[in-house]
């Protein structure tokens, strides 16, 4: 039951980071350069003493989900550099960029700055590691959530549909 559950949630966040990402790319809310650094270029993951030098776009895509005190966070990467992050109650979106190492620029729907600048301080395809100049850090695994592009391949057919709710009486 419990791993129906975790799919069920797992499902639900890829569905809302995908509707996320197609409504992303309006170009409100980006940030470009905004806590960018210089960065010696190196292997996937982060050099003593540097910030995810030689991390890529490719190697940040995907869904990733992990527990940072104790709270479920949900980070999903597009190939175009769009980035969707839910935590908590908050919502937010922006992109990813890549010079050198990966950097995050998001805008979350409630104003929390906790998330907002982050910089990849390593990725190898099973774990990502996320500093954010708010000063939390997230260590999030990979997982088998769909990209956008893949989602009408993975939705089931056949679902039957919802039936319509019935009439109420007009209040006397």
């Amino acid at each position: 039951m419990q791993q129906l559950v975790r799919s069920g949630v797992l499902a639900a966040v890829a569905v809302a980071s995908a509707l996320a990402l197609t409504a992303c790319g309006s170009g409100k809310g980006d940030e470009p350069g905004k806590g960018a650094s210089a960065a010696p270029s190196g292997g996937a993951s982060a050099p003593a003493g540097g910030h995810g030098a030689g991390s890529t776009l490719a190697s940040v895509e995907g869904s990733w989900s992990g527990m940072t005190d104790g709270k479920l966070v949900n980070l999903t990467v597009s190939a175009s550099g769009q980035a969707v992050l839910i935590t908590e109650a908050h919502v937010c979106q922006g992109t990813a960029k890549e010079a050198g190492h990966v950097t995050l620029a998001l805008t979350c729907k409630d104003g929390s700055t906790d998330r907002t600048t982050g910089t990849v301080e390593s990725a190898d395809g099973k774990q990502l590691v996320v500093a954010w100049d708010g000063g939390k850090k997230d260590t999030l695994a990979k997982t088998s959530a769909p990209m956008p592009t893949d989602l009408p391949s993975v939705l089931p057919s056949g679902m039957p549909s919802i039936p319509a709710l019935p009439s109420l009486p007009p209040e006397s």
